[in-house]
Order: structure tokens, then sequence, then C-alpha cells
């Protein structure tokens, strides 16, 4: 498993989750494909995100960057924050204790 992480700095953390919640309970989400989960870790007072989406592999990550930078288009800058990096990695370890 791989897992591409975005960070983000600054953008509206409330009015994102309320964006993505009504994506989700209206059937409009349309992630990219391949994604197998997500996860958003969020430093609130120090306006820092990290997007953390997870695929089979890189070949899958590489196919998703499309629909990744159209998703950018769709969501303001100023709720969504500026992309300062994103990094693949690859999962080495996912255990929960």
């Amino acid at each position: 498993m791989f897992a591409r992480v975005a960070s983000f700095e600054g953008g509206d953390n409330e009015r994102l989750r309320q964006m993505s919640e009504e994506a989700m309970a209206s059937g409009e989400m349309n992630p990219p494909e391949g994604i197998r989960r997500v996860l958003m870790l969020d430093d609130d007072a120090g306006k820092k995100r990290l997007f953390i989406s997870f695929f089979d592999s890189r070949e899958a990550i590489e196919a998703a960057e499309a629909r990744f930078e159209s998703m950018g288009d769709e969501i303001p800058e100023d709720v969504r924050g500026r992309r300062t990096s994103v990094i693949v990695y690859e999962v080495a370890l996912d255990q929960a204790v």
C-alpha cells in the first residue's frame, strides 16, 4: 500500500469539513479512482493540514493526479488552503494496537 501525503497551509478547516460532509450526503463526492482510504490531520492552531490518501500502488496514485488537480479547482483556496507539498510513501506498517 502507498500513501500520498499532501500538505496545506491556511484555509478554513470548518468550512472544508462542512463541504466534505455535504458532498458525501448528497452523493456528489467524486474521489479519485483507486483511492482506498483518506485521513486528514489538522493543526488548527498552526493553520496546517495533512491530507493522506491511501492507494494499492504508485501507479494508482499517478493515475489519480489529474483528479486531485481538478479537486483543487473545485474547492476555493480560501477553504482548502495553499498546497505546499506532495510526497508519496510506501506504507511500511499499518497495525492497530
